[in-house]
C-alpha cells in the first residue's frame, strides 16, 4: 500500500473525526477515478445526519507529506502546472470542497499534523489578489505555496491540528 493510502486510513480515525466531531462518517476512495483525474478529488465524506434521509457529501484533495520538518515552513502547496506537458495541474481542476494536507509520521502510524481549508474561499481570495503565495519548481511542477496565516486571514482554515489535537 502506498504511503498517501496509509495516511489516508490513519485520517479516518485521526483527523476526519475532529473535523465533523460526533457524527457518522463513510468514506469513499476516488484515487485515479475521473473525480481524481479531472476534479483534483480524492475521496468524498459522507456526514449522516439523523435529520437528513442522505447523508452530505464532502468532496477532499489530500496531500499528505512524510517530511516532518517541513511543517516548520507554516505553509501548504499546489501544483499549478505540469512543466513537461504543459498542461494545468490540480490549482486549475481543484473541484474539491476541502483541500486536506498535513504530515504523516509512518513509523508511529500517526497523522503529527493537519489543515482543512475551503478550496472555494481560497480560489476566491487568491483570485481577487487577497492571498499572498510563493511560486516554486520541484523536478516537472511548478506549485504555489500560500502560508497557513494567510489562509488564515482570508477565513479558508476551518480546522488546523498538530499532535493529533485541534490547534
Amino acid at each position: 500500500m502506498d504511503d498517501s493510502k496509509l495516511a489516508h486510513i490513519a485520517a479516518q480515525q485521526q483527523f476526519y473525526p475532529q473535523l465533523f466531531p460526533r457524527l457518522p462518517l463513510a468514506f469513499e476512495d476516488t484515487v485515479n477515478t475521473i473525480k481524481d483525474l479531472e476534479y483534483a478529488v480524492d475521496c468524498i465524506v459522507a456526514v449522516s445526519l439523523r435529520q437528513l434521509r442522505a447523508p452530505l457529501k464532502f468532496t477532499i484533495q489530500e496531500r499528505w507529506r512524510l517530511d516532518l520538518e517541513a511543517r516548520q515552513y507554516g505553509d501548504i502547496t499546489v501544483t499549478e502546472w505540469n512543466l513537461d506537458s504543459d498542461m494545468p495541474s490540480e490549482l486549475h481542476k481543484l473541484g474539491a470542497h476541502l483541500f486536506v494536507y498535513g504530515f504523516y509520521d509512518k513509523p508511529a502510524n500517526h497523522i503529527a499534523a493537519a489543515v482543512a481549508v475551503e478550496v472555494p474561499r481560497m480560489l476566491r481570495a487568491l483570485a481577487l489578489g487577497k492571498l499572498q503565495y510563493s511560486q516554486r519548481r520541484r523536478g516537472d511542477q511548478s506549485f504555489l505555496g500560500f502560508a497557513l496565516r494567510d489562509l488564515e486571514g482570508v477565513g479558508a482554515v476551518i480546522l488546523k491540528t498538530a499532535g493529533g489535537r485541534s490547534a
